[in-house]
């Protein structure tokens, strides 16, 4: 069974790719800080694949951030799209 949020998944993009650029990282070398191909972060920043919870941790690891900081930041994403409708 596959369960897709369009928005949660824009969220958790955002956090991503917001975090990524605060700390001044291409995709590239996020990517390679997490052990992951570029195009995976890509992916993830365009909303179009979902990490695991592997990814998720490895992803964090790389951003030098907890997985509940990560977590976080989607939530916030999430909640304010929420408010915008």
């Amino acid at each position: 069974m596959e369960r897709r949020n369009e928005r949660l998944t824009a969220a958790f993009a955002a956090a991503l790719s917001e975090r990524r650029e605060a700390l001044g990282l291409t995709q590239e070398e996020l990517a390679a800080r997490a052990d992951v191909s570029a195009r995976f972060i890509s992916f993830l920043e365009t909303g179009r694949r979902q990490p695991s919870l592997s990814a998720l941790l490895a992803l964090s690891d790389g951003l030098g951030i907890t997985l509940t900081d990560l977590a976080t930041a989607t939530e916030r994403h999430y909640r304010s799209t929420a408010e915008q409708s």
